[in-house]
This record gives C-alpha cells, structure tokens and sequence, in this order.
C-alpha cells in the first residue's frame, strides 16, 4: 500500500506535475498541481488534482465501491481546493456502466460540485507515464482525462486513443547540438528557450520552431533523461554531451512495448 501511494505521486511528477505526497487521517494520499500560465485574457489554465491509491493483496481482485469510499474522495478534494481527484488500482466494478452504485455516486458528486473524480486502472496510468514524453504531452492535454473520463473503461479508451495518435519526427538531435553550442559559447548564461529558437532558426540546417513547441520538447526529453537534461520554466540546461543524451533517450524508448514506439524516430 504504502509503495503504491509513492509511486502514484512519483507518476504524476514524472508527467510534468508539482507532486506531493501527503497520506493519513483525512488527506488524500497526494497532490499534483499543474502550474500552468494564464491565457492572454487573464484567464488562469492551472489545476490540481487530488492523488488517492487503492491496492488489493490479493492478485486479480478488484477493488470495491466500499473501499473507493466516493464520499471521501470528494471531501479530501475539495478540502485541498483541487478541480479533480483521481483514483487509482487495479480494478473496479464498474462493469456494469451506468448501472454501477460507483458510478453514480461520482456523477452525483459531479453533478453537485463541478468538480470531477477519474478511476484509472493501473495498467492504464503507467501507459500514460510512458506516453507522456513519447507523445509530448502537455499538461492541458491531460486535463481532459479528468474532465471526460469516469471509469476505468473511459480512462483507458481515452490512454489508447492517445497511443494511436501519430506524432510528427522531432529533430532531437539539433536541438541538443543547439543547446550544448550555445553553453559553450556563453558558459555564464543559462540557455533560455527564446534563445534557442533563435539559434535554431539561424544554424546551418535552419529549423523554424515556435517556442512553446521547443519547451514541450525540452520537457519531454528532460523527462526520459533527468540526470543530463533539465529543462527549466525559462531555460534549459545540458550536463552531457548531445550524443550521450540521445544514446539514453534511444534506451529508454527501447525498453517500451513495441506498439507504443512505431512510428517514433529518435
């Protein structure tokens, strides 16, 4: 119980998200926050999700409406002021769709608060870490798990739905290169992204990329390779050598399923 509580958390930190972990008496077992800018009309786009890990120590059992405890889920929610809770184990009943007590219970809670509560199988959230960096998945993106999805069958036709979506070739491999130029040639200033797209747009393979897509790239290669890459809020920093970040990365996609890689070129 206690690892799957902290792997939770590490889950939503390895997306992207402010990850904490709380646990005991009346408090969810996490919270991730997603810091994110407001828009250019002042609206704010940031949201927080409340963490709760269900496990069972048998093999194969699911875990039951008692034990989701949709009541509570609601109130460790909206006492930390989070827009969404999310729920997470191996399985749930809810087989039965809208006929299930579980699942009525949270579109009642929906229905009464505005907020949301997601139940996510486990198999299916650790597809989603994977994808995360895979597919450059921003934190709005993910949003829409919580917004859209109840039970366990929606949140996993929305992970696989996500798999299918093919994405365009990323030019890893300039962008480093661009990167580790620009430390060397000012080794006492941090490498800030509107810099590098500058640096890019003006090498000798011009690349023209905007910066909000070059930042998503950034933290999506931070994400597979911490220890070299650290892709800040304004800059990003390399501490090894572009061909040894990409060795890694390459590694890291080596080791996922072989259908959740096609198409991806590193």
């Amino acid at each position: 119980k206690d690892v799957l509580e902290k792997a939770l958390v590490a889950a939503f930190d390895s997306m992207g998200f402010d990850a904490v972990p709380l646990g005991g008496s009346g408090k969810p077992d996490g919270l991730a926050a997603a810091r994110l800018a407001g828009d250019a009309r002042g609206k704010p786009h940031r949201y927080s999700v409340s963490l709760e890990a269900k496990s069972k120590e048998q093999e194969g059992r699911k875990v039951s409406a008692k034990t989701v405890g949709v009541s509570t889920i609601a109130r460790q929610r909206d006492d930390y002021n989070c827009d969404h809770a999310i729920v997470a184990g191996p399985d749930f009943p809810t087989t039965e769709g809208e006929k299930s007590a579980l699942v009525k219970e949270i579109a009642s809670d929906r229905t009464s608060s505005g907020k949301t509560i997601t139940l996510i199988r486990l198999t299916d959230l650790a597809k989603l870490v994977r994808l995360v960096p895979l597919k450059r998945v921003g934190l709005t993106r993910i949003q829409e798990l919580f917004d859209s999805c109840t039970t366990p069958e929606e949140s996993k036709a929305w992970v696989e739905k996500l798999a299918a979506e093919s994405v365009a070739k990323v030019p890893y491999k300039l962008i480093l290169e661009a990167i580790w130029d620009l430390q060397d040639k000012r080794p006492n200033e941090a490498v800030e992204y509107s810099g590098l797209a500058v640096s890019l747009q003006n090498g000798s393979k011009p690349l023209n990329i905007a910066k909000v897509e070059l930042i998503e790239i950034c933290k999506a290669m931070s994400r597979v390779a911490p220890v070299m890459l650290a892709a800040r809020t304004n800059s990003v920093e390399l501490s090894q050598r572009p061909d040894k970040v990409l060795a890694l990365i390459g590694a890291v996609f080596g080791e996922y399923p072989e259908d959740e890689t096609k198409g991806v070129q590193i």
